[in-house]
């Protein structure tokens, strides 16, 4: 009997206490953090103002600053926890989304060299960003549907008044 009740407490005790990382996950966390803020940074002041003349070197600085970055926190939690925690069954569709986009978006880039699809695969990921992270609190996913159609609505209502000015009302 006491030692039913020793192992109970102590499988209490290690469900309740806090794993702190260990120095070498900080140096991988803080190592990959850094490098991936690099390239976050590199993708939107170097990247974003030649989107128009080059989307590939957007795609492949911001995708590789994205992947860093999630390598980093995986490596902090811990690889197999972080896809234990991301094949769970209620966030599999945003992390298949999300990962589903970077292959694409790399696809993209460095295979194919397209224009369009760079583009398109790179607003795709943005956006499967965006619902990966906000899935994580609540009502977040919703709240993500209802900016993006205020959006919709104001570039729909923006593209119907550029048409009326440049082909005249109808």
């Amino acid at each position: 009997m006491q030692q039913g009740r020793l192992l109970v407490v102590s499988q209490l005790t290690s469900t309740l206490t806090c794993r702190f990382p260990s120095g070498q996950q900080l140096v991988h966390f803080f190592s990959l953090l850094g490098v991936g803020v690099l390239f976050l940074i590199l993708a939107f002041f170097v990247g974003l103002p030649t989107l128009l003349l080059s989307p590939s070197k957007f795609a492949l600085f911001f995708t590789i600053g994205c992947c860093l970055v999630f390598s980093g926190f995986a490596a902090l939690k811990g690889w197999r926890s972080q896809m234990k925690h991301m094949l769970q069954r209620e966030r599999l569709p945003f992390s298949a989304g999300y990962i589903g986009s970077v292959v694409l978006t790399l696809y993209a880039a460095l295979f194919m060299k397209s224009y369009v699809l760079s583009l398109v695969c790179s607003g795709l990921q943005v956006l499967a960003l965006l619902y990966y992270l906000t899935s994580y609190y609540p009502g977040g996913t919703s709240s993500v549907k209802f900016l993006l159609g205020l959006f919709g609505n104001a570039a729909s209502s923006c593209f119907n008044a550029c048409s009326t000015l440049i082909f005249g009302a109808k």
